[in-house]
């Protein structure tokens, strides 16, 4: 009898599967979620922010809403259209008209009162987390995953900048349009799609990423893949990419004077392309750290919060570069984690600094609408731990007593800028707004402290040398005041308040400054 020879090709494929199995994440079963899904999933978003709504007007909200002009009457709306997003502050060119037509309509209904505005962030960061659980269905996702995601989304702490703080809205917008537009585009809904999209762009720019991912959802999807017909996917990409340069258009159109990033805000803008890099990848390790593990939290990440990172013999560098090839390995032996990967890269990257400075350094309200990639990524890496759903359920508690006790941070001056300088103790402006706090406060003397401080960490701090003259003023000490006055126009010469003041006193002529507005 012949002997049978052994097939080495079958056992070949044999071991080829074996080892595939081996790394690749078991498929979840497709356990249905829980009844009333979408109403646990509004309990965990709106329960810690209830608190919100007695919130104050704070940080950006002022020179943005509160003493913009343009917003408190709506006969002024078409010189919303006409200028830029910044009233004072001409240099940082940005067009969100959306945005403000919608500010103006709540400064008008409310009277000038914060609280429509904080009901508005309710409502819709409540649609967002709507939005996100129907999307992350529609894309296959396991339905209890999706569930799961969904509610981590809705729970993470590093939200609270985007929901507590007014301004927030802009966020929200954006992903409320844009993420409806992802959806009604997968409806073959394609005309009322890209009118959300617009209006998504003109919301925030950085939601023209949104239209990628139309691209990328048919290679990341579960089999069976829908056929494409790219001849369809290029025309609507190319209306996409029509609406995106009208926004970039509309923004050079309204500029004012030269455009520039103010080192203070990111002084990354004034190192090389590399070193940028390199500086915005350390940055994505603490975006990431900062989202999962929220136990410190900060608005202002500002000069010189974070130092930059010059050189390769800085483990910040490495630890960057290792967080992109931990997503390149991922990408490429877990197929499961890339649709989570995809969120969180193509929605970061315009925010990111990687393709070019951006005007912040840093800022936990970018990290938004991407955190939906990274929410879902968390709950993957759960699929084989035992009991993972009260695990999940136990993390979902902790984010959410987390956000309760951060939003209160966010209720009013007092509460929000002592807390600024213990969690940004490094930042230039965290002094000078703590500086601000304190001359309003009556306590000239805490007051130029803060703006000694604010000074000595960024010396060319027009702003910070203004008001520090002012208190010295205020003090008697007038030949320093003169000196201050005197540094604050050398660094910015068109400051008409420090030029006034600094002719007066030259003049003999003395007063008692105003307090600064919180």
């Amino acid at each position: 009898m012949k002997k049978k020879r052994p097939d080495h090709r079958a056992s070949a494929q044999l071991n080829k599967n074996a080892e595939r199995t081996a790394v690749t994440p078991v498929p979840e079963p497709d356990i249905p979620p829980p009844r009333f899904a979408w109403l646990w999933l509004l309990l965990v978003f709106l329960l810690p922010n209830l608190g919100t709504l007695t919130g104050s007007f704070l940080y950006d909200d002022l020179p943005l809403i509160v003493q913009n002009e343009r917003l408190h009457s709506l006969s002024r709306w078409g010189e919303i259209w006409t200028h830029s997003y910044w009233p004072d502050r001409p240099g940082l060119t940005l067009y969100r008209p959306v945005t403000q037509t919608c500010w103006s309509i709540f400064w008008n209904i409310g009277a000038g009162n914060p609280w429509p505005f904080h009901a508005l962030n309710l409502i819709l960061g409540a649609a967002v987390v709507l939005l996100v659980y129907r999307l992350l269905q529609d894309l296959c996702v396991p339905v209890r995953q999706a569930f799961f995601s969904s509610l981590l989304f809705a729970a993470l702490p590093i939200h609270t900048e985007v929901t507590a703080a007014i301004v927030g809205s802009n966020e929200l917008l954006a992903a409320v349009f844009g993420l409806s537009a992802l959806l009604l585009y997968r409806r073959g809904a394609w005309f009322t799609s890209l009118l959300l999209f617009t209006l998504a762009v003109f919301s925030k720019e950085s939601a023209a990423a949104i239209a990628g991912l139309v691209f990328l959802f048919p290679w990341l999807e579960p089999a069976p893949r829908p056929k494409l017909n790219f001849i369809r996917l290029a025309l609507h990409g190319t209306v996409a990419a029509a609406v995106v340069g009208l926004a970039l258009w509309a923004r050079a159109a309204v500029a004012e004077g030269v455009v520039f990033i103010p080192p203070i805000d990111n002084p990354m803008s004034l190192i090389a392309a590399p070193l940028r890099i390199l500086t915005a990848l350390w940055v994505q390790v603490l975006y990431v750290s900062r989202t999962l593990f929220p136990l410190t939290l900060s608005a202002d990440y500002s000069y010189k919060e974070i130092p930059l990172v010059m050189s390769l013999h800085d483990g910040r560098a490495w630890a960057g570069l290792a967080l992109v090839g931990l997503a390149v390995v991922a990408f490429i032996r877990w197929p499961a984690t890339r649709l989570g990967l995809a969120f969180w890269v193509l929605l970061f990257l315009p925010a990111a600094n990687l393709l070019m400075p951006i005007g912040t350094m840093m800022g936990e309200r970018l990290v938004f609408l991407p955190s939906i990639g990274l929410a879902l990524l968390a709950v993957q890496s759960t699929t084989r731990l035992p009991r993972r759903e009260i695990l999940l359920a136990v993390l979902v508690l902790l984010f959410s007593t987390r956000a309760l006790l951060r939003n209160h941070d966010w209720h009013d001056a007092d509460a929000f800028y002592p807390k600024l300088a213990e969690t940004s103790p490094g930042s230039s402006k965290t002094h000078y707004f703590l500086g601000c706090l304190k001359a309003a406060r009556d306590d000239p003397s805490g007051a130029l402290e803060e703006y000694n401080r604010a000074i000595a960490i960024f010396p060319a701090y027009p702003e910070a040398l203004n008001n520090r003259a002012n208190i010295l003023v205020a003090l008697g000490r007038i030949d320093e005041a003169k000196d201050s006055f005197r540094r604050c126009l050398q660094f910015n010469p068109d400051h008409s308040g420090a030029a006034a003041s600094l002719s007066s006193l030259e003049a003999g002529q003395t007063w008692v400054p105003q307090k600064p507005r919180l």
